[in-house]
């Protein structure tokens, strides 16, 4: 190849270079001009955009959102509540199955063992709850009616009572003395106030409206439970769809971001839902045993009742407590205070020694956050709100602090690679 042809072959290379130079310095000076187009780019901006956006909606039409909110769950409530019943059952069935020959190796077992499981679980539920029905209301039905035959008799040893103190202050003592009630007129009163009511008519259209919502109430609770039984037969077939929809419609590193965010929901719910029950268990059979060995009225009644509101955190406590004084002060007022006394002392003891390690451990949150849980969780939904906060908040402060971590140690390598 001679001197001309080199410059031939050579010259149309070094001019496509002469044209490409232009158009990658054009590039680098827009991309310096514009240090935006990065982030437009990863789509940040549109993002926090979009949300900022989103919070002035909901922050202008606060209302609308919440009166949907509430229509959602008048409608979907039953399922929610059944929902609400599987997982529970679910914890049930889980520790169930790993004591009914988990290593059998025969196909009838492996086939029926969740089955059981359902029907063992589920009739454990049932019996807890008809246990409760027949233990509390009758027991509450008595405690007023002893009330209301002794209470005339309360007054005047108390009236009694007073006037021994106020002896040495002779007005006080004719003062007391010149109280007087006449109890079948009281009694009277409260007769025709619960009959006529408001007006006429009243009881018949409160006695059709009671009827009306506790029929309301086991129907929704029968739909309920029977929601409950389908979604646990069904878990395996549901977990399947659900991660085939999560891969679909997110990408890997989103769905690991939504798995870790439902397990660590799921552990603390299901850490929560364990302790608190253990807890309060325990609870009630120290109150029933205690109460058998001082020979204090009620003791199975009131075992069960403080074993039951000590699933609400921090006042399910002095609910028992304040329930299980006026019972067994109706049957006996001189050792209403002994048992004040007993169950301070039993309640200290659980919530320093058997709360921190039965559910402290598991829920993992300081103080602080369970009280601030509990006030929002009562004042948005009452009782079931004051028990889902906890362990929302106790997934929300967990997330919260391995993200922390997490941005931490990344701080923390950037700034060990510096020279």
């Amino acid at each position: 190849m001679d001197e001309n042809e080199k410059i031939c072959y050579n010259g149309p290379v070094i001019r496509q270079a002469d044209k490409a130079r232009p158009a990658r310095e054009e590039w680098d000076m827009q991309e310096r001009e514009h240090p935006l187009a990065k982030w437009f780019g990863e789509r940040k901006i549109v993002r926090l955009m979009l949300l900022a956006a989103l919070l002035a909606l909901g922050v202008i039409h606060v209302e609308f959102i919440i009166n949907t909110v509430l229509l959602i769950w008048r409608v979907a409530s039953p399922l929610i509540v059944g929902a609400a019943l599987a997982y529970i059952l679910e914890i049930i069935i889980k520790r169930l199955e790993k004591i009914m020959l988990p290593n059998s190796k025969k196909p009838w077992i492996n086939k029926s063992r969740r089955g059981i499981c359902i029907l063992i679980a589920t009739a454990l539920l049932v019996s807890f709850i008809v246990l409760l029905i027949f233990t509390i209301i009758p027991g509450l039905t008595d405690a007023f009616t002893l009330l209301g035959r002794e209470l005339p008799n309360y007054f005047t040893q108390v009236k009694a009572w007073l006037m021994d103190l106020s002896q040495p202050v002779p007005a006080v003592t004719e003062y007391i003395e010149s109280l007087n009630l006449d109890w079948p007129k009281v009694q009277e009163r409260v007769i025709n106030w619960a009959l006529n009511g408001v007006g006429n008519g009243a009881l018949l259209s409160s006695t059709v409206t009671v009827i009306g919502m506790v029929t309301s109430e086991i129907a929704n609770f029968l739909i309920s439970f029977i929601f409950a039984i389908f979604l646990l037969g069904s878990k395996q077939q549901l977990n399947h769809q659900y991660r085939n929809l999560l891969h679909a419609v997110a990408s890997e590193r989103n769905s690991e971001r939504v798995e870790r965010v439902l397990s660590t929901a799921n552990r603390c719910f299901s850490g929560f839902i364990v302790g608190q029950s253990v807890n309060g268990l325990i609870l009630g059979i120290l109150t029933w045993l205690g109460m058998r060995i001082f020979h204090m009225p009620y003791a199975l009644m009131v075992g069960v009742l403080s074993g039951t509101t000590s699933l609400v955190p921090i006042i399910g406590g002095y609910i028992g407590a304040a329930l299980g004084t006026f019972l067994v002060f109706t049957a006996n007022p001189s050792l209403a205070l002994w048992f004040l006394l007993f169950i301070v002392a039993l309640q200290t003891v659980q919530g320093n020694v058997l709360y921190p390690r039965l559910v402290g451990s598991s829920v993992g949150i300081p103080s602080l956050w369970v009280l601030a849980a509990v006030s929002v969780g009562g004042g948005l939904g009452g009782i079931g709100g004051m028990i889902v906060a906890v362990p929302i908040t106790a997934t929300v402060y967990t997330l919260l602090h391995e993200w922390v971590h997490k941005k931490n140690r990344e701080k923390q390598s950037q700034e060990a690679e510096r020279p």
